[in-house]
């Protein structure tokens, strides 16, 4: 079974090392660079999991968290940042749906834990 990604950052470098990360396993990826762009994909197809930013210049993860959630109150969805790990802990309480992973990571940790998502 392949897994769609949306995957949102408004960082190059992040979206390359996201096509590297799942390059290997049976993951298909769809970028976005900003939230409208994201918000468009989303309307028009079906993702399973999303990864985005929190911060972007035209708004943030958590609008994209939203709506993602729209299409499935389980949808699995993972917000990046660098926050420091008191305040990822409060945005996940207060979103209540969101799984935070925080800026910079080592890239197996990442596979790994999108592969637990799936049960791969």
């Amino acid at each position: 079974m392949e897994i769609r990604i949306l995957a949102a950052d408004d960082e190059k470098d992040m979206l390359s090392l996201y096509r590297v990360i799942f390059a290997a396993k049976r993951y298909r990826l769809t970028f976005a660079r900003n939230v409208a762009e994201a918000l468009k994909l989303l309307e028009s197809g079906t993702y399973d999991l999303l990864i985005s930013d929190l911060f972007f210049a035209d708004g943030t993860g958590l609008e994209l968290a939203r709506r993602f959630r729209e299409d499935g109150p389980d949808r699995t969805i993972l917000i990046t940042n660098s926050l420091p790990p008191d305040a990822r802990s409060l945005l996940e309480k207060k979103e209540g749906f969101i799984k935070s992973f925080s800026k910079p990571f080592e890239y197996g940790d990442l596979l790994k834990l999108v592969d637990n998502f799936f049960g791969a």
